[in-house]
């Protein structure tokens, strides 16, 4: 019987298609394939590979500073077609909503409908938006908001503007997503937003990227610098400890240690990062780690039940 909950699971709406495409191309490693998703295929995979229900969000939307009306359009365009998707296909998907960030007004609106008119199970955030990255004081009031919803946090990595090109010919997905999801990490604890906003469910994507390395580092460095550790507040490394984490490429014996090192299974979610990646490769190395079939269980299905139990009643 299916079991599996993929919290990472992307779809392409065609509208989204037509207006990031061009971009998608020029930095995704794969695009080409991922242009040709169709709802068909992500359920053939999930049925062959026994996942019962795949979360779904946007990879990445462009974001539009100057353009509020423009980005709240596809926004909102983007959380109508997924929801419908799900509508289509009862029990099979769920939805993390996007917000048009850096937009807080467009994004409170979009918050409310999100929740209460379309019901999604969370909220898709980037790591940054352009050369902001969370932790950033104008967007204390989105995640005040979402702290009072106590919702589900969805961040998915992109390249800030300073790092898009920082070796020339490798795309950013390679390495800037996970140093990029560091610096989101970083940027939400030293900003006091974690301890601000305990009622939020974070999920980070990739195990975290370079977290599991860092920080202890992060931490430790920063008891010596007085301004530091007084950003940081009371048990930095155990407010970390505390975020979830998706295992999409960590399903690898140096990677994963790592995580599990940082975090128990019991904050480590299924994860597949369909169609960039495929259901089927994280399977199988996930197979090959010899994670005990208790862990095994929490990461599969059970903690993302924790967070998200409407998916129990799909």
């Amino acid at each position: 019987m299916p079991h599996r909950i993929d919290v990472h699971h992307h779809i392409v709406p065609p509208r989204w298609l037509a207006e990031e495409g061009e971009r998608m191309f020029a930095t995704a490693v794969n695009f080409d394939h991922v242009a040709k998703w169709t709802p068909e295929m992500s359920l053939e995979s999930m049925d062959r590979n026994g996942v019962a229900t795949a979360i779904t969000s946007v990879s990445t939307v462009i974001v539009r500073p100057d353009d509020p009306a423009a980005a709240s359009s596809l926004v909102r365009y983007c959380n109508e077609w997924a929801v419908k998707l799900a509508q289509d296909h009862p029990g099979r998907f769920g939805t993390f909503g996007l917000l048009p960030l850096p937009h807080i007004a467009e994004s409170l609106k979009e918050i409310e409908y999100c929740a209460d008119v379309l019901k999604v199970e969370g909220f898709k955030l980037q790591t940054s938006y352009k050369d902001k990255w969370p932790g950033d004081p104008a967007f204390a009031p989105v995640f005040d908001e979402l702290n009072r919803r106590k919702a589900v946090i969805f961040f998915h990595p992109t390249a800030p503007d300073c790092c898009l090109k920082m070796i020339p010919g490798l795309h950013p997905p390679l390495m800037e997503y996970p140093f990029d999801t560091t610096r989101a990490i970083a940027s939400l604890l030293f900003s006091g937003t974690f301890s601000r906003c305990p009622d939020i469910s974070f999920i980070f994507t990739h195990g975290g990227g370079t977290l599991p390395m860092l920080a202890h580092r992060i931490v430790s460095l920063s008891q010596k610098n007085p301004e530091l550790r007084a950003k940081l507040g009371g048990d930095a490394l155990g407010q970390l400890q505390k975020l979830n984490f998706d295992i999409v490429s960590v399903t690898n014996k140096p990677a994963m240690s790592g995580l599990l090192a940082l975090a128990t299974a019991s904050r480590c979610l299924f994860g597949t990062d369909t169609p960039y990646l495929t259901i089927d490769e994280t399977i199988a190395e996930l197979s090959w780690l010899g994670i005990g079939a208790a862990d095994l269980k929490l990461i599969e299905r059970d903690n993302a039940l924790a967070l998200m139990p409407t998916l129990a009643r799909r």
